[in-house]
């Protein structure tokens, strides 16, 4: 038995079986679900969630049921930093795993041997599970001059996940890709039937329970039939379809031209226009902070039209409950408010006024910069920063202190930024000081008193105020300080064009001499990134935020400091969110990122998912790994009790067990961390 919350707005695949249908999606982790027919059914002839495993950070590729429905095992890829003299960082590792559905606990987890480096470009996964075992293929298409396909079969123990041994196949009649689209089993769980496409044309791969290729159809639908000999199945296939065309599977599969071969893509259209039928409902996040609140604001899109004001939510992280609307400042119930800071240092300006947040509420502060800035709090500074496009850059800066029963002053600085800035001030021989991380206008060095750049640096050590180059080497972005406050680590952009060229530098503070510099993994830098950092342990590792290559997925790598001239170590994690819906508590204890539908998911340091919160229209809820969640109003609707592959509904008994109040994040994050150790 276990409680799923019902994926919105997502792509889905098909799992076709012979005793029932399944459909699986990356939303909401992984989620399995399937119509339902039993007449226990909260939903009857509804597609309804039936498991939903806690897997944030692995893409899922091909997907198979044991034959008494209890597990799933899959084969999933992950793109992970190796260390060998330099950070590399593979297209993909494949990790095959088996999950229990029930439980949502993973049985066993085995990494492939890495594909050999043959000039190949693309992959496809594939797992089988028959009568002589489970095996995971892979193939890649080898590049020219020759264009044939390479399939790796390698054998796994299906109670222990042990490998086996692995062969090699090479084909020269066939090239292709797939995503699963949809994977079919005889009903003799003999061969397994999976959508594929070359050229624009769709055809079917047929793999036999070696998980070595038994043949391929030509057809735009074809599913196996219910029934008919295990050695010799029957597949049909559209009525447009060519049997001449297939006459070489004749002798081996019985194929048949058949309207309803098309059934199975029909419903999966059914099954994703039902579970998208909230997809005019798009959620834009604009904000997110942590650190004792965890807030969020976006607009909602519904009809092709905007939300004319944001929403707001605030959850504090060491109290147990639920997300709650954020209360409007004073008399600003219908005005524009653009919120800003963090969590713990939250700010609202509205109107020409500019609000703090308290413990009772939003309490007038001073008047803002002019024109809006989105501020940035550390410590004892402020940065303001404002878009206007002058001069090559991307922002300008202003620089807030707080003085005694005086609120804030502003001083307009001299430095700009191309990104999002990120900054640190200390004392330079009792001087004030300012040192911002503005992308490839360099770091520079500002006078908090008077707002002028002293120093820039290019690259190489602080020099009078000039102009960088434009191409590319004088990077830099996102700053972590030491806690002498003599030192500061920066992450050092080198030229595009080369891999493996970018750097961690960690600075002097007074000179910018570079004391000491170490190699830091690639990122998709295709769209403007901030790659923000912060500390997880002071002097020992901090965090930095980036996009993974080739993916849509955001990613937090952990550094942990070398010494004595060791190499230093990476740990990565990815996430189903996308830039720029990140947030990090000041203190390093957890990151958020955004999802659509206004759903957020709350990660330990170590990656692990701890908490996913939403605040749909009419409620919030909030669910663990565990399974436990807590939930108000319309958002109730959404989950369900699962007991075998029947989904009750939320006031059932059996939800009873799983139900909570809400959630501390600390005590939940404390958890997680018991849990590890």
């Amino acid at each position: 038995m276990s409680v799923v919350f019902q994926p919105r707005g997502t792509v889905v695949f098909l799992l076709a079986l012979p005793e029932r249908k399944v459909w699986w999606s990356d939303a909401n982790y992984l989620t399995l679900f399937g119509r339902q027919k039993s007449a226990e059914s909260a939903d009857q002839g509804r597609f309804s969630a039936i498991a939903s495993l806690p897997i944030n950070n692995l893409l899922s590729r091909s997907i198979v049921l044991t034959p008494d429905g209890a597990d799933a095992i899959a084969i999933f890829s992950v793109a992970a930093s190796t260390w060998e003299g330099r950070i590399e960082r593979p297209p993909y590792t494949q990790v095959v795993e088996r999950w229990n559905l029930a439980t949502r606990t993973r049985r066993w987890s085995r990494t492939l041997p890495a594909l050999p480096i043959i000039g190949t470009y693309g992959d496809s996964d594939v797992v089988v599970l028959g009568p002589h075992g489970l095996y995971a293929t892979r193939c890649i298409k080898v590049g020219a001059p020759s264009s044939d396909t390479r399939c790796y079969v390698t054998a796994l123990d299906e109670r222990t996940g042990a490998l086996g041994p692995t062969e090699t196949i090479s084909y020269t009649d066939f090239s292709f890709s797939w995503r699963g689209e949809f994977q079919q089993v005889s009903p003799g769980r003999r061969f397994a039937l999976v959508a594929a496409h070359s050229n624009s044309s769709p055809y079917f791969l047929i793999f036999d329970d070696r998980g070595r290729r038994a043949g391929w159809v030509n057809a735009s639908c074809a599913r196996f039939a219910e029934g008919g000999s295990e050695e010799r199945p029957t597949i049909l296939i559209d009525e447009q379809s060519s049997l001449e065309n297939n006459a070489s599977l004749h002798g081996r599969f019985n194929l048949l031209k058949d309207a309803s071969a098309c059934q199975l893509k029909q419903e999966s259209k059914e099954a994703e226009a039902h579970l998208n039928s909230g997809s005019l409902r798009h959620s834009g996040f604009r904000w997110l902070g942590g650190g004792r609140r965890i807030v969020w604001s976006s607009l909602t899109q519904r009809d092709l039209e905007w939300d004319e004001l944001p929403k707001a939510h605030v959850l504090d992280v060491d109290r147990v409950g639920l997300p709650g609307p954020l209360p409007a400042p004073p008399g600003m119930e219908r005005a524009r408010v653009l919120l800003s800071g963090s969590g713990s240092e939250l700010y609202a300006q509205a109107d020409k006024r500019l609000f703090r947040l308290e413990e009772t509420g939003f309490l007038l502060d001073s008047a803002p910069p002019a024109p809006p800035y989105v501020l940035s709090h550390r410590e004892d500074a402020i940065l303001g920063f404002h878009y206007e496009g002058l001069d090559g850059s991307k922002y300008r800066l202003v620089l807030g202190k707080r003085q005694p029963d005086e609120g804030i002053t502003w001083q307009r600085i001299s430095a700009v930024s191309q990104f999002t800035p990120d900054f640190v001030s200390f004392e330079d021989a009792g001087r004030p000081r300012v040192l911002i991380a503005g992308g490839k206008a360099g770091l520079q060095w500002v006078d908090a008193r008077t707002g002028q750049m002293l120093l820039r640096s290019c690259g190489g050590g602080a020099e009078p105020p000039g102009r960088c180059s434009d191409k590319g080497e004088t990077d830099y972005r996102g700053l972590v300080m030491s806690s002498a406050r003599k030192t500061a680590f920066t992450m050092h952009l080198g030229l595009q064009s080369i891999r493996y060229n970018n750097s961690f530098d960690e600075i002097e503070l007074s000179t910018g001499k570079v004391l000491r510099s170490f190699p830091a993994p690639d990122w998709d830098t295709s769209a403007p990134l901030d790659l923000p950092m912060g500390w997880v342990e002071k002097e020992r590792r901090f965090w930095i935020e980036g996009k993974l290559p080739l993916t849509k997925r955001a990613s937090v790598t952990m550094v942990t400091i070398p010494e004595g001239g060791a190499a230093p170590r990476y740990d990565s994690f990815a996430a189903l969110g996308w830039y720029p819906d990140f947030g990090a508590d000041p203190e390093g204890r957890f990151f958020i990122f955004g999802r659509d539908h206004d759903t957020i998911d709350v990660f330990a340091p170590d990656g692990t998912l701890v908490v996913t919160l939403g605040t749909p229209d009419d409620g919030a809820f909030a669910q663990a790994r565990d399974g436990r969640f807590a939930c108000t109003g319309g958002a109730c609707g959404e989950f369900r009790c699962v007991v075998g592959d029947v989904a009750r509904p939320v006031t059932d008994p059996a939800c009873a067990a799983f139900r909570v109040e809400g959630f501390s994040i600390l005590e939940e994050l404390a958890r997680v961390r018991n849990a590890s150790e």
